[in-house]
């Protein structure tokens, strides 16, 4: 749904009809000469110290920008449903997207070219290349990005401790986070090691796992047309490793079929020991949900000799439908409120003294959207109100720098994900699964979606 940020019930109701008439994307009021945008990004109502911060900056953005009129919405993305709403109009100004995503919506022409808008920001020359680089299409800028995230293990220390691990010693292979899965499902009588499968999940993490071990999920050929690549050994040692983990040592516990917030509740309830995330990004979700910062420990995304992990982020676009005034306003509102704050290191720090009054994380390490060098002044500034456990994430810290950053599949990464789901449930739900029919069969599928994308 669309929030308003600090008008009362009926102006709200009021914003909240004009945004569902005009998608979001309405041009300049003939009355007030505003520009309304829909922004994507607001924190949900139940996470109450974030949605303060969120209304705080719309009205310091609006007071900045008295002709802007910002309307946020809490709605996360969903590939199958925006869609539509792209193609129709019905989607917000700016949306906030996953980095598998640009490459179709750029190609479906429904975001906007913003080239002229973000290359006179300040910031612009020294946004991170890694992650610009799916943003840029023949030197045409289609988004900018708001954070960007690597693979890791993420670990609940005091069961480490329980089960006479050491949590300042984590597992770094997938050798090691076996036999530290069975030892705490055996000492602690908690799930060893957590696993998601569904909502594309299933498929995300078969990913990244195989990267670790070298692998890739598909390849282009000679006609530089992209094709399956998985059906081979490295993605079959990450189903083997699953089959063993499940039905030889019965460390993944009884839910095979949950999605990433199932597993985050367990998580943050002491039930599970590891898992596979990104671990700056859940930090808040966690900490949100009542759990202990002491507890929580942030590894390296554990290897199998290929020194390697997923790498993504999430970015900001501009609906093709909005006006060119609603496009200028939009790059505005994404300068102003995801680049400035990990650029400008007098208004980093002044965001962090807010955020640690109310309880907010600050400080949590993560793989930068700008150069290290910036990266470093941003971190200097907020040291003063850094509150999170620094120390707890020193192994995922030190991976940022040893490993290599490998990317989702560059096309259509959703619907393989969705494809290789029920691969994935298989392997962790039938004891008899034979993995090679299995690879086969999602081979097949994958090709034929390939196929349909690049037409």
């Amino acid at each position: 749904m669309l929030r308003s940020r600090h008008r009362p019930l009926a102006a709200a109701t009021a914003v909240l009809a004009v945004a569902a008439t005009l998608a979001a994307c309405s041009d300049k009021d003939a009355s007030t000469d505003k520009v309304t945008i829909t922004v994507m990004g607001q924190p949900a109502a139940t996470n109450k110290a974030a949605l303060a911060l969120f209304q705080q900056q719309v009205a310091e953005f609006e007071a900045a920008n008295p002709t802007i009129d910002v309307v946020g919405s809490d709605v996360p993305w969903d590939a199958k449903t925006f869609a539509a709403r792209l193609a129709g109009g019905n989607a917000p100004a700016v949306i906030r997207v996953p980095l598998t995503e640009p490459p179709s919506l750029i190609e479906r022409k429904q975001v906007a070219d913003i080239t002229a808008e973000a290359s006179e920001l300040a910031s612009f020359a020294e946004l991170n290349p890694r992650v610009m680089d799916f943003l840029v299409r023949d030197k045409v800028v289609y988004g900018l990005p708001e954070k960007s995230y690597a693979f890791g293990l993420v670990y609940n220390r005091e069961l480490f401790t329980k089960a006479g691990l050491d949590p300042d010693h984590p597992p770094t292979t997938w050798d090691e986070v076996r036999t530290a899965a069975k030892q705490i499902s055996e000492k602690t009588g908690k799930t060893g090691f957590g696993e998601i499968s569904t909502n594309n999940s299933g498929g995300w993490h078969l990913t990244g796992y195989t990267y670790t071990n070298g692998g890739t999920m598909i390849k282009q050929g000679a006609d530089g047309k992209y094709v399956a690549s998985f059906n081979d050994e490295p993605t079959r040692k990450v189903l083997q490793w699953w089959k063993q983990v499940r039905w030889q040592d019965d460390s993944l516990g009884d839910n095979m079929l949950g999605k990433q917030e199932d597993l985050l509740a367990q998580f943050t309830a002491g039930n599970v020991g590891m898992w596979v995330s990104a671990p700056p990004d859940l930090y808040p979700n966690y900490v949100a949900a009542g759990g202990d910062p002491a507890k929580y420990g942030a590894a390296a995304m554990p290897q199998g000799g290929a020194n390697a992990t997923l790498a993504g982020a999430t970015v900001l676009m501009v609906s093709a439908k909005a006006s060119a005034a609603q496009r200028a306003a939009a790059v505005k509102w994404i300068e102003f409120r995801a680049l400035r704050p990990n650029y400008d290191p007098d208004v980093a720090a002044k965001y962090a003294k807010a955020s640690a009054a109310d309880g907010l994380p600050v400080g949590v390490p993560v793989l930068p959207i700008f150069s290290q060098e910036r990266y470093q002044k941003v971190q200097t500034a907020i040291s003063a109100y850094v509150n999170v456990p620094v120390k707890n994430f020193a192994s995922y810290v030190d991976s940022l720098n040893r490993f290599t950053y490998v990317a989702e599949p560059a096309v259509s990464s959703q619907e393989i994900y969705a494809a290789l789901d029920p691969l994935v449930q298989k392997v962790l739900t039938d004891k008899n699964a034979d993995i090679n029919a299995l690879l086969s069969d999602a081979e097949k599928r994958v090709n034929t979606i390939l196929t349909q994308a690049q037409r």
